[in-house]
């Protein structure tokens, strides 16, 4: 009987692993490509304050006023922003809670299945750093799209990337992440 029984459970066990295999092939994300390389970009390891650095590239990229709040707005509620996703400060609720949430723990992305916006501690798996990072980022196309307005610096990219990093705080970083070692992107 215990034969039967611990068989059954062996059975059970593997359909459950040939389920969420077949769930994760269903589910693949492409890897991206024609990445812009922040390796040679120092890391900043603490005091990225987020309402500053990475709410000032959403509003203004280029120094002259232009930032990706100017496609991905509701307008104060009256258009859909671009992509489905709302980057402007001005607008309700704010960028940090439509890219991560009430909770903190990322923002699964509407157009683009088992992509998340931001996956603190995890900028590789993070679609925001993807989309900005990579020509082909596995879902859409970089952005801002077609380098709008002259687009971001390697150090914008990488000043996501470290934000993303240190686990994405809607205040200031503060601390060294992935215990003093970085990849530093998608490009090795």
């Amino acid at each position: 009987m215990r034969a039967a029984t611990a068989r059954g459970a062996i059975v059970a066990a593997l359909a459950a692993c040939g389920a969420l295999a077949s769930s994760l092939v269903a589910n693949a994300q492409t890897p991206p490509s024609g990445c812009t390389s922040i390796a040679g970009v120092p890391p900043i390891y603490s005091g990225i304050e987020f309402g500053a650095a990475i709410e000032g590239i959403f509003t203004n990229y280029n120094g002259m006023g232009n930032g990706c709040a100017d496609c991905h707005t509701t307008n104060g509620g009256s258009t859909m922003p671009t992509g489905e996703l709302d980057l402007d400060p001005a607008d309700t609720p704010s960028p940090y809670v439509n890219l991560l949430g009430m909770n903190r723990d990322g923002v699964d992305s509407p157009l683009y299945a088992g992509y998340v916006y931001v996956v603190p501690n995890h900028p590789e798996q993070s679609l925001l750093f993807m989309k900005v990072d990579c020509d082909n980022p596995g879902a859409g196309a970089r952005m801002p799209l077609n380098n709008y307005m002259g687009g971001l610096s390697v150090q914008q990219i990488a000043l996501i990337y470290d934000w993303i990093a240190e686990g994405a705080p809607a205040g200031t970083t503060d601390g060294i992440f992935r215990n003093g070692f970085d990849i530093r992107g998608f490009n090795q």
